[in-house]
């Protein structure tokens, strides 16, 4: 007998039923995720059952395998159509993916360099761009300045220490380092969340030879400008971590939301919401994936992750034909784990490739939604934003969203858990002001207004997970954020609620 097969037969006698010879056999002719999900199955009809089962026998499980053969989708859904004409779809959509440089990978150490050099040299070109830092100085020249001179030097960060009340940062250019010690508290207070590896320019004074003295940090941040409107007033959904595949993965209540975006679910000035939606934006994590995590597969509802794209697929169809739908991937697709993540390919996706109204796109994208530009990315680097920086925690993400604005890079930090591949170009560089910033991962739902931009951490669509349990973290089910792409405005729904 398969170490699988007992595990089977271990599980129906755990839930308190018996099997029959015959349906010991039968058992034994299914393999994997057909046993499985069959066995799954059989159990819950038996708990359901109107009339009591001991027994669980051949008809009674072969039964319950056809029926989970039928349809390979969890969601059983049914083809609809809005009874009334949407607004959205009286327009054409106008989606641009804005920039997409091709990847220079190097595995080498060189490539490691000049991965930062890429770095450095496109954030020193956005700081260059403030009239406060128009006369920085390299770090070459600061060391050759007399004691007490003023200057100001960029730099990227190589360490970052405190002392005492003291804050130490060692920052280097394409030729020199140096340190810079910071030792007034309201300085060392704002030097506090300049994270490694980050570009930085230093207002300073030099003390000595190889030490200048902080008087402010000056971030390459965003500018202040009225945000980029559509002149029509469509809508975007943006939404992450749907997680399809996973055990605790809401199907339910992803299927009131396809109810909604098909206008039969609300009450009306929600369902003419429903009709505005031209774009539905997927920020990572589409699928549970398999083997992201030890001892993952306990979690998961199915266990192929080509199965688990052909039900997300299925899903997706059952959005209205009129909206244009961008999936991108996150730690849990089937795609490389460093970043920048390429687009999920038709390998593992093939039914994703197939639907002329998904558009698969790399992680970050930059993206244009009727002339209103969206900087959309996962988000993983927001684990080390958030627990690193003081003052941060996993409740607020839109905080770490802000931080990863001011620094003008979606992971500044390298060498945590989040991994960046080494490649002759940096290609995680914030370069233009987005109108929009989405990410998602943590799971928890936020938006702020920030210099005109219009920051999205998007919910997820997945229970707590016993992970999230052990660090005390409650996600935000079920909560879509809705934005007028005209106006602004966001109005997040959340579908527990919405009857």
């Amino acid at each position: 007998m398969s170490e699988e097969l007992r595990d089977i037969l271990n599980k129906i006698i755990e839930s308190g039923y018996q099997i029959s010879v015959d349906g010991f056999e039968y058992l034994k002719t299914l393999k994997g995720d057909d046993l499985n999900a069959s066995v799954k199955k059989a159990l819950r009809a038996a708990e359901t059952s109107p009339k009591r089962v001991v027994i669980l026998d051949k008809e009674f499980l072969q039964r319950a395998h056809e029926e989970t053969a039928q349809i390979p989708d969890p969601l059983r859904l049914a083809s609809r159509k809005p009874r009334i004409r949407p607004m959205a779809s009286e327009h054409d959509p106008e989606l641009k993916l804005l920039d997409k440089p091709p990847a220079e990978p190097s595995g080498d150490i060189e490539g490691f360099v000049d991965y930062f050099r890429s770095r450095f040299r496109k954030i020193e070109r956005i700081l260059r761009q403030r009239i406060d830092v128009r006369n920085a100085v390299t770090i070459g020249s600061a060391l050759k300045m007399p004691l007490k001179a003023k200057m100001k030097v960029i730099g990227i960060v190589t360490d970052r220490r405190t002392s005492g009340h003291r804050l130490f940062l060692e920052i280097e250019d394409s030729d020199d380092s140096v340190t810079v010690m910071a030792s007034d508290s309201d300085t060392v207070r704002r030097g506090l969340s300049v994270v490694q590896d980050q570009v930085i320019c230093v207002d300073a004074v030099k003390y000595r030879q190889d030490l200048l003295i902080a008087n402010d940090f000056i971030w390459p941040d965003i500018p202040s400008k009225p945000p980029n409107r559509s002149e029509i007033p469509l809508c975007a959904a943006f939404l992450a971590d749907v997680h399809v595949g996973s055990v605790q993965f809401q199907k339910e209540l992803f299927d009131r939301f396809i109810r909604w975006m098909n206008m039969e679910l609300g009450p009306p000035q929600f369902r003419r919401l429903a009709g505005r939606v031209k774009y539905l934006i997927i920020g990572g994590d589409l699928v549970d994936g398999i083997g992201v995590y030890p001892n993952q597969l306990e979690e998961l509802e199915i266990r192929d992750i080509r199965q688990q794209y052909e039900v997300a697929a299925m899903m997706l169809t059952e959005i209205p034909d009129h909206v244009e739908i961008i999936v991108l991937p996150g730690n849990h697709d089937a795609v490389r784990k460093s970043l920048p993540q390429e687009p999920i390919s038709k390998e593992y996706a093939e039914a994703l490739h197939e639907n002329r109204k998904v558009h698969l796109y790399g992680n970050p994208s930059r993206i244009q939604l009727h002339g209103v530009e969206a900087f959309i990315s996962h988000g993983k680097a927001l684990d080390e934003i958030l627990s690193h920086v003081p003052g941060m925690d996993f409740n607020n993400p839109v905080n770490g969203m802000e931080l990863l604005l001011r620094c003008r890079h979606v992971a500044p930090i390298y060498g945590n858990s989040t991994p960046i591949a080494p490649e002759r170009e940096d290609r995680l560089v914030i370069g233009s002001t987005p109108d929009v910033f989405q990410m998602g991962h943590i799971h928890v739902h936020g938006v702020r207004k920030y210099k005109g931009a219009t920051l999205i951490s998007s919910g997820s669509w997945q229970e707590q997970t016993p992970y999230q349990k052990r660090v005390n973290l409650t996600p935000t089910v079920g909560v879509v954020p809705i934005m007028d792409l005209q106006t602004h405005v966001v109005v997040p729904i959340d579908f527990k609620k919405l009857g």
